[in-house]
């Protein structure tokens, strides 16, 4: 029996505040009912049928998201009744995550995935010490997957001298992301280090030797995307502040683009999740696992 992969779809509304969601069947969720992850420190491992991946969620730098940033957005007397005496800020973080395993018993070779690449080293970040610690090292990375193009989720790309990080890897993101990508000076030295291993996908391609699955949608920014691999849904920013956003998915940070078609996404995604079973991993997440 094939396992049944998630089958995700942005569904993008012509009115100007717009719709994007991913869509999953029963069958899906049924098939998920079946898998027994073991959590073990900050990793899923997850064998069905048909494959084995493992999926770890490895903080690059402890963070926080300001209280400010979400006034405005929502109902700023729930958001003041929400906060402890005194609380200025949400506990957040700058995650990444990586996927190890093969997308069938056909593919005899297990593949290592990069997802985001953190704040990077001028920010204080730690991403290749924990990479180390958990034997992973940056030539074993064969694929990164960007969520999207702010500078926290570009950082390890380039060391400190600009030069490449992840000397045998492909960079992936969505044509929409790329095309807004023309005034980040950022991501054009990236660009310019990378060269012809960077590659877009559009809505639903299934990329990185069949182990991933992308859905595009807009909201946080035109071409932001969520991944599904193996049990799990990267999110990236989905959203900021779990301790806010995950009960009250209406705030949004001031960080999102488009607001109105963020909160569409953000709750569509929740259902999802609710229908699914798979695990949330979000780039801002201090829980690397999150699971509805």
């Amino acid at each position: 029996m094939k396992k049944t992969r998630l089958k995700m779809m942005a569904l993008m509304a012509v009115a100007a505040i717009g719709f994007a969601a991913c869509s999953g069947g029963n069958q899906t969720a049924n098939n998920l009912d079946s898998i027994q992850p073991a959590q073990e420190w900050n990793g899923i491992s997850v064998c069905s049928e048909s494959d084995c991946v493992e999926v770890i969620g490895l903080q690059d730098r402890e963070g926080e998201q300001a209280v400010e940033l979400f006034r405005g957005s929502y109902n700023d007397a729930l958001l003041d009744s929400l906060l402890a005496p005194g609380q200025t800020a949400f506990r957040s973080a700058f995650n990444v995550y990586i996927a190890r395993g093969q997308a069938d018993y056909e593919d005899t070779i297990s593949h290592t995935i990069l997802f985001d690449a953190g704040i990077g080293p001028q920010a204080g970040g730690q991403l290749l010490d924990r990479m180390k610690a958990v034997d992973i090292t940056p030539a074993d990375i064969e694929a990164v997957c960007l969520t999207h193009l702010h500078f926290d989720h570009l950082g390890w790309l380039l060391d400190e001298e600009g030069n490449v990080s992840f000397p045998n890897a492909v960079v992936y993101l969505s044509e929409a992301e790329m095309a807004s990508g023309k005034d980040n000076e950022r991501w054009q030295q990236v660009l310019a280090a990378y060269g012809k291993r960077v590659k877009t996908f559009v809505d639903g391609e299934t990329i990185c030797f069949g182990m991933v699955t992308p859905c595009v949608v807009s909201g946080h920014t035109p071409g932001h995307t969520l991944y599904e691999v193996g049990p799990c849904l990267i999110v990236g920013d989905l959203l900021h502040a779990q301790d806010l956003q995950l009960e009250h998915p209406d705030f949004c940070a001031r960080y999102d683009a488009n607001p109105a078609t963020a909160v569409n996404v953000r709750k569509n995604t929740y259902q999802l999740l609710r229908r699914s079973g798979r695990y949330l991993c979000g780039a801002h997440c201090y829980k690397h696992f999150i699971q509805f």
